[in-house]
């Protein structure tokens, strides 16, 4: 829990005032561990970057609008319930819960330099919404709830130049970064009858990428 507020703070940060941040004054050893993440022996982070997704970029607009509220005698898809219906079927119950932020693997950007100076980086990044846990209503029935596209994907070329860095060897990496959300699912006969199971699922909003400058 520590490392999501830290993250999310360190990321407004950047995204407010443009900062970079060097990996030597973010803090604690559990702090640096997000930055740290898959290093290889005598590698270490000097720099990192946060660049939030512009809404241009991912088109919201042209996402799945949520649905209006559900009654308690509605299922999921909108049909009212029969008291005499004894078929048991699978509603999702009391919105979405934000849970934190989520992270993709730190990529190889294309970029390095064994004498110093820039890295300049044209890199391919797709990236996709996703879900994870069980999923027991339809994916759009879900997209429907959560008022986003659980499967969009976006696939583009990113270019990205660097400050200037003193002699040595240096590669650019990135990675993505996610919302979670957290949805429950319950399993009745109607949506205000006895509850019989309930499982969750895990809704993740593409929201921004990281980059780090590695020295090896």
């Amino acid at each position: 829990m520590k490392k999501i507020f830290f993250g999310l703070f360190l990321f407004l940060l950047l995204s407010i005032f443009n900062v970079t941040v060097y990996a030597d004054e973010i803090g604690s050893e559990e702090e640096k561990d997000f930055l740290y993440e898959g290093l290889k022996p005598g590698e270490t982070v000097v720099d990192f970057y946060s660049e939030p997704v512009s809404k241009d970029e991912l088109n919201y607009e042209n996402e799945v609008l949520p649905k209006e509220a559900l009654t308690e005698n509605e299922s999921i898809e909108g049909e009212s319930v029969s008291p005499m219906s004894r078929r048991k079927k699978w509603y999702l119950k009391g919105g979405k819960k934000y849970v934190g932020l989520s992270y993709g693997s730190w990529r190889y950007a294309g970029a390095s330099t064994i004498s110093g100076g820039v890295l300049h980086a044209s890199h391919s990044s797709t990236v996709a919404n996703s879900y994870s846990g069980s999923l027991n209503v339809t994916k759009r029935d879900l997209n429907a709830y959560i008022g986003f596209n659980t499967t969009k994907s976006w696939s583009k070329t990113v270019s990205y130049s660097s400050p200037s860095y003193p002699s040595g060897r240096y590669r650019l990496q990135y990675r993505h970064v996610y919302k979670k959300y957290k949805v429950k699912q319950v399993q009745a006969y109607h949506p205000r009858g006895r509850v019989y199971a309930t499982k969750y699922v895990y809704p993740k909003r593409w929201i921004e990428r990281n980059y780090r400058v590695v020295k090896f």
